[in-house]
């Protein structure tokens, strides 16, 4: 038999074993009836061998996986959940995160975005309040044909939006947004079990929030702000150890993510 907790949270670590010992304490710490399944995406023998043994000590299950990013990493995590567990939601985390307030009477929606508090002091959720078609076109010209002004005018806009939006929303305990922030985001088991796979595995990096919110929003499914919950994001933690090229990467995701969900879901609407 399964053993069944209310949260099982997956934490996806790309050698950055240095922050996530502060990350497993404060989950522990503030989230009950917990399971940590650490999953890494290997580099070498040294960081996974760090990496395990801060898992078996913290009494953490460990995945060792080829590292073929952020969506491959997290389904493998997912697929094992499901294998070898009974859960209500499976967090996805980063390993640079610090959980800083209890996560209890979560509201009812399928996914949950806590308030993230960056390093700089900015809170990065929600990732998108709401989609805005005209700025996801923009930032796609401005990177396919390498016009600094349109993508820049793109995520402008994008954050205008968001500003206004959670200005006028400022009064509701829970806000129903389109993106969750992906560095650490609460999920539903219903979502798991509907949408498999959850993440697009052609994506490397980057990008991940939008499909998450085209695939609930496709299937019906609710995601709120909820800024009863508070994580300190660290920041990037793994992005200064990374050996691949992040600018052509963040290009890559963001083409594929307009060509693949926001043209093909616009098609699919005029029929």
């Amino acid at each position: 038999m399964k053993k069944k907790y209310k949260f099982v949270v997956i934490v996806l670590v790309y050698r950055n074993y240095k922050d996530l010992i502060d990350c497993i304490d404060s989950i522990y710490e503030e989230v009950d009836d917990c399971k940590i399944v650490i999953v890494n995406a290997y580099y070498d023998e040294e960081s996974k061998q760090k990496i395990q043994e801060i898992a078996n000590t913290k009494n953490c299950d460990f995945l060792n996986e080829v590292n073929k990013g952020y969506s491959y990493g997290n389904n493998r995590g997912i697929e094992y959940v499901k294998n070898n567990y009974e859960f209500e939601y499976i967090i996805i985390s980063n390993p640079d995160i610090v959980v800083k307030k209890r996560i209890a009477n979560l509201p009812d929606a399928e996914i949950i975005a806590p308030k993230i508090i960056a390093a700089s002091g900015k809170n990065q959720n929600p990732m998108m309040s709401r989609e805005v078609k005209l700025a996801d076109y923009l930032i796609y010209r401005g990177i396919k044909n390498n016009i600094s002004l349109l993508f820049y005018s793109g995520i402008a806009l994008k954050k205008i939006v968001n500003k206004f939006y959670m200005l006028f929303n400022k009064n509701s305990k829970y806000i129903n947004i389109f993106a969750a922030h992906g560095s650490f985001v609460i999920i539903r088991k219903n979502v798991i079990e509907c949408i498999q796979p959850l993440y697009d595995e052609n994506m490397f990096l980057f990008a991940e929030e939008g499909v998450l919110a085209q695939k609930c929003r496709e299937e019906g499914f609710c995601t709120i702000y909820d800024d009863g919950i508070e994580i300190n994001h660290k920041e990037d933690g793994c992005m200064k150890l990374a050996d691949f090229s992040i600018n052509n990467e963040l290009k890559r995701a963001n083409i594929y993510y307009y060509e693949n969900y926001v043209i093909d879901k616009t098609k699919k609407c005029r029929h």
